[in-house]
Parts: C-alpha cells; sequence; structure tokens
C-alpha cells in the first residue's frame, strides 16, 4: 500500500508517444502540464459552457459561515492533474465529460505559487482487484502535517476530475493558504461508477474510500498527512458520496462536508440502475430519512436553481436539523456552475478544518 513517490523532471520538451504520459512545463515556469498522448496527438480539454456565470447569491440560514471565501472569487483557474500507475509528482490534466454535461477551459497560471501534485494507485480489494489511482495537492511552501479533504468525483469522471476540466480545486487551495489561512491538503481517488456504496457485481467505492484510501493516506510518510480529523468534497455522484460517507463516519472525526448539486433521488419509482441497482439497493443506501446523522457536521449545500436535482436535493435538506449552509443562483449541472461556487466551498472546508 505504501507508493514510492518521486519528484517531477524540471524542465522536459514537448513529447509524443503511444500510450504514455507527457509532461512539459510552461514557458511561465509555475504551472507543469501532463496530457495522456493516442499517437502524436494530445487529449485537449472541449470549450463547451452552458451560460451559467457568477458565484451564487448564498442563503445561510443557521451559519454564517462563507463571508471569509469572498476573497476567493476573483481566482483564476489552475491547471489539471493526471496520474498513472505507480507514484510520482504530476501535474494537471483535464478531465473526462461528466454526467449528464459538463465543460472544460484551458488552464492559466496562478496568481502566486502552484500546489504540488503526487499520484499513485493500489490495487482495490474493495473494487474486486482494480488498479486504483489517486492524486493528492499540498499548497506550496507547507510543511509538516495537514488534515485532507477528501474529494469525490462525479459519474463518468475520475481522479483529476477537480484538478482540471474547469474546476482547477488545488488553485483555490493555494490561494486560500496564501491569504494567510491555516492549510489544508486535497486528496481524490478513482471509484469509478460505483456511487460510492455496495453494488450487485461486487465492488463498492465508499468502502474503497474509507478502508483502503483513508489509511493508505495516514500511513504514507511522503505525503505528510493526518486523517483523524478530514473533510469532505463532492459533485454531483461524489456529493451523494461525499454526503454518505460523512455521515457514515460522523463528527468529529468529519469536521466539514461541501457539496454541489449532490445526485438525489427522492422517489424511489425514478432512481436509475447507474445510481442502485434495485429498490433493495435503493432503500438501503438512499439518505432520505436519514439527515438526523448530520445534526453535528456542518454541511454547506450548492445547487443551480435549473440542475435536475434541485428539487430533491431541497427536498433532503428540508429534513435536515439544523438547517444546513445552502446556496443557489441560475445554473445547471455543470462545470461552470460548480467552478463559480467552489471559492465559497473551499473557505468553508477550510474554516472548518482549522476550528
Amino acid at each position: 500500500m505504501r507508493p514510492h513517490l518521486s519528484k517531477l523532471a524540471p524542465a522536459v520538451n514537448d513529447i509524443a508517444s503511444e500510450g504514455r504520459t507527457v509532461v512539459r512545463r510552461r514557458a511561465a515556469g509555475t504551472v507543469y502540464l501532463a496530457m495522456t498522448t493516442t499517437g502524436n496527438r494530445f487529449q485537449r480539454p472541449g470549450s463547451n459552457d452552458d451560460g451559467a456565470s457568477g458565484l451564487a447569491d448564498l442563503v445561510i440560514p443557521r451559519r454564517s459561515l462563507l463571508t471569509a471565501g469572498a476573497g476567493l472569487g476573483a481566482m483564476g483557474l489552475l491547471a489539471a492533474c493526471a496520474s498513472g500507475d505507480g507514484s510520482k509528482r504530476v501535474a494537471p490534466q483535464p478531465a473526462r465529460a461528466d454526467e449528464p454535461k459538463t465543460t472544460s477551459t484551458a488552464p492559466t497560471v496562478p496568481q502566486s505559487g502552484t500546489a504540488e501534485m503526487f499520484s499513485g494507485s493500489f490495487v482495490s480489494a474493495k473494487m474486486l482487484g482494480r488498479q486504483t489511482n489517486w492524486i493528492v495537492a499540498r499548497p506550496a511552501g507547507v510543511t509538516g502535517e495537514l488534515p485532507v479533504v477528501v474529494v469525490l468525483h462525479a459519474l463518468n469522471t475520475d481522479q483529476r476530475a477537480a484538478f482540471g476540466g474547469g474546476l482547477e480545486m488545488q488553485n483555490l487551495m493555494q490561494d486560500w493558504v496564501n491569504q494567510g489561512n491555516a492549510p489544508f491538503a486535497l486528496a481524490a481517488v478513482d471509484a469509478a461508477r460505483s456511487y460510492y456504496h455496495p453494488r450487485a457485481d461486487g465492488t463498492d467505492g465508499g468502502a474503497m474510500v474509507l478502508d483502503e484510501f483513508l489509511p493508505l493516506l495516514d500511513g504514507t510518510p511522503e505525503l505528510q498527512l493526518r486523517t483523524d480529523r478530514i473533510g469532505f468534497f463532492g459533485w454531483s455522484m461524489g456529493g451523494y458520496g461525499a454526503l454518505r460517507l460523512g455521515a457514515l463516519l460522523g463528527a468529529p472525526r468529519v469536521s466539514a462536508i461541501a457539496v454541489s448539486s449532490p445526485a438525489l433521488w427522492g422517489d424511489p419509482s425514478t432512481y436509475p440502475p447507474r445510481a442502485f441497482d434495485s429498490l433493495a439497493d435503493y432503500q438501503a443506501n438512499s439518505l432520505f430519512g436519514q439527515q438526523d446523522s448530520f445534526m453535528k457536521i456542518p454541511l454547506l449545500i450548492e445547487c443551480g436553481s435549473s440542475d435536475q436535482f434541485f428539487t430533491y436535493t431541497r427536498q433532503w435538506m428540508a429534513g435536515l436539523r439544523p438547517p444546513p449552509a445552502f446556496g443557489t443562483s441560475p445554473g445547471g449541472h455543470t462545470n461552470r456552475y460548480w467552478r463559480g461556487v467552489l471559492p465559497g466551498q473551499v473557505a468553508f472546508l477550510g474554516r472548518n478544518l482549522a476550528a
């Protein structure tokens, strides 16, 4: 389970070779890029957008939790992050399309500092022996053990998605630290299409995260992470997963959960097979009726007003006591909306990890 870690080569010219990870350094000298090649053509992100824009107007009925994140609203985008088998410092790569629609944008150089990126893989028994890739982002210039936010990706993406494809979460984390706030790290792992709960095929992405990935993070000295108190972040499928796994661990170990567009289905007659294998599976793993599990965990939930999960999300939140911090604005199930609300979520997680 212990990976070998090594530094990324300092400066490499563009290379194109079949099936390899190709690394190059931007002229600015501050951002590494890595892209997987097929033949001699780099895979590059698309440029679709859905028209949603801006930070959400946040409605916070119980907690005044988002003010410290206001300064992050003007943050630029950061490069994506790729990983392959083995362990190494990695650089950014665009993520695949999300379900049902996502967008992506070209990366830009951050204002100050670039997060340190590490990648690795392990053979997961919970995923039936699947080689499972992970990425960790640490703020640059910070030494010593750090608390960590576990990042859970959406359907049809993988561990790279939060670090590219228009989200670039590591850049916002770095900016948060550059402003003098308490540092933390980000850790993402590839859970495939598991929906973070036991599936009929024998896989269990949720157990993989809790029983394999968290111990790996805690037990890899080179990463310098602590998992005695963690945060969860996720969007879409990963939003549901972050809520489910956060509730399973509970407070005080879980300091906070922040999610965007959580994939919640409130009607047992409408759940899709990709999310649940049967009615019994839905009944065993639905979060409806489980709201009491979140009483002591600070929650921040974001969902665009035209998102397909907006109604179910509002219905689910109605059962939470105390009410969570909630934000909404015009927007759909897209990277553009998620990117717009992400600065406030990073600030929310950072404050609660430091509390």
